[in-house]
């Protein structure tokens, strides 16, 4: 076969073509080439008042905006020294939530669904299963709905700032949502029960896993960053020191590595990491779909993030529970205005995202720097392709490249994420 490509990868988030170098049925090379140009956020932060970044952040990205927007305040509390009430980390565990809502209902029926059922997208779903859409759309507009409830908007949240929140839900409406997220507990049950019904293959990773780990609690927005297989344990204030970036020639996106090695981070590595410390109902989901931790089976991605669902929407009531019942505010703390640096850190549904800040006397920002998690992914997704490919050389031309599709869309990359 002459190079074999896949322009433009369909069910993902940005442009990514896959090109595969094949001689004589032999796999002699393969590389995801993201095509997107980069954007330069990190530039564009430079100069403008501290309190600016969050909103301009968030524009990263549509679908994962609540967690750029979080970790951008939560890099920057950590640079000029401000700590914020419990009642504002319970808020903002929910809008981290919200996304995940988002994110694994659309990437897990809308993207992934029909590589298992041999369709090229959801619609012909709407016909033969509508049922199946319908669910899919119930869990969508919860996610929407939570984080509208707490971030003012769907996308692109306006009330978490640096300091707290500039407006709280009506209790009422509060304790209303609660009950919502605990009725949808079927629909999530099922999503993982559908997808514990399709066959992935038998393969396994040769990268670290990577996530965020508290002792405590299912960490997704506070914790240290641990490694599965490395065995460490480090604090977020040091992701220079262990993520190692390179730029290529193939990609308008860097690869990153630690500790010699490609990683990945995501759904995966999060339930290898802490899945002691789901809610009990998801620990039921992942023992029935037969998915043990730890496993190293990349393609297992999707059905971890089915059983965060489940985990999400509990763990959202309880947090609303314990919103109703606690004392406190969520209003803006004063901020000091100080020259400073730091870090900060949450868990997007795609894996473990990074930002950190520079400002000055003044306020103003001297320096940015992101990490996203498709960004610290793609080493790791290229490694499995080259592992992965010649298992399925010999399948027809379109079935071989489906399949490589296929494992790129196990990752859920978001590559417009990725040329930040």
């Amino acid at each position: 076969m002459p190079l074999l490509t896949v322009e433009h990868v369909a069910r993902i988030e940005g442009h990514g073509t896959i090109t595969v170098d094949v001689h004589d049925g032999e796999v002699r090379d393969i590389s995801m080439d993201v095509v997107e140009p980069a954007r330069f956020f990190e530039s564009i932060v430079v100069g403008r008042r501290f309190d600016e970044a969050p909103l301009i952040t968030s524009r990263i990205c549509g679908i994962c905006s609540p967690n750029h927007a979080l970790t951008s305040i939560k890099a920057m509390e950590a640079a000029l020294g401000v700590d914020v009430s419990e009642r504002t980390r319970v808020m903002r565990k929910l809008l981290v939530y919200g996304s995940y809502l988002q994110n694994h209902a659309t990437h897990l029926y809308l993207f992934a669904a029909p590589d298992f059922v041999g369709l090229p997208s959801v619609f012909p779903l709407v016909e033969t299963h509508p049922e199946v859409v319908e669910r899919a759309l119930r869990i969508k507009k919860l996610g929407n709905d939570l984080t509208t409830l707490v971030g003012g908007r769907p996308v692109h949240p306006i009330t978490a700032v640096v300091g707290g929140f500039t407006s709280e839900p009506d209790p009422h409406v509060l304790e209303g949502f609660a009950e919502t997220l605990r009725e949808l507990a079927e629909d999530l049950t099922e999503t993982v029960g559908l997808f514990s019904t399709f066959e992935v293959p038998d393969f396994s990773t040769s990268g670290d896993m990577l996530a965020l780990s508290s002792e405590d609690d299912y960490a997704i927005y506070e914790g240290d960053v641990v490694a599965v297989d490395g065995g460490w344990r480090k604090p977020v204030s040091a992701y220079r020191d262990f993520i190692r970036e390179q730029v290529l020639t193939h990609s308008n996106a860097k690869h990153s590595m630690v500790d010699g090695r490609t990683f990945m981070v995501g759904a995966l590595p999060r339930v290898n990491a802490s899945s002691d410390s789901l809610t009990q109902q998801a620990k039921d989901a992942l023992r029935n779909a037969g998915v043990s931790a730890v496993s190293r089976n990349t393609f297992h991605n999707n059905m971890c993030q089915a059983v965060e669902l489940v985990d999400a929407a509990g763990r959202c009531a309880g947090y609303i529970d314990q919103l109703l019942e606690m004392g406190g505010s969520t209003a803006p703390v004063s901020v000091a205005v100080r020259a400073g640096e730091g870090a900060g850190a949450t868990e997007a549904p795609r894996g473990t995202l990074y930002h950190s800040y520079r400002v000055d006397d003044d306020g103003i920002i001297t320096a940015g720097d992101v990490i996203t998690p498709t960004a610290q992914n793609l080493a790791n997704l290229e490694a499995d392709m080259r592992v992965f490919a010649p298992t399925v050389v010999g399948l027809p031309r379109d079935e071989f490249l489906l399949s490589l599709e296929q494992l790129v869309r196990a990752y859920d990359p978001c590559l417009s994420c990725a040329v930040h």
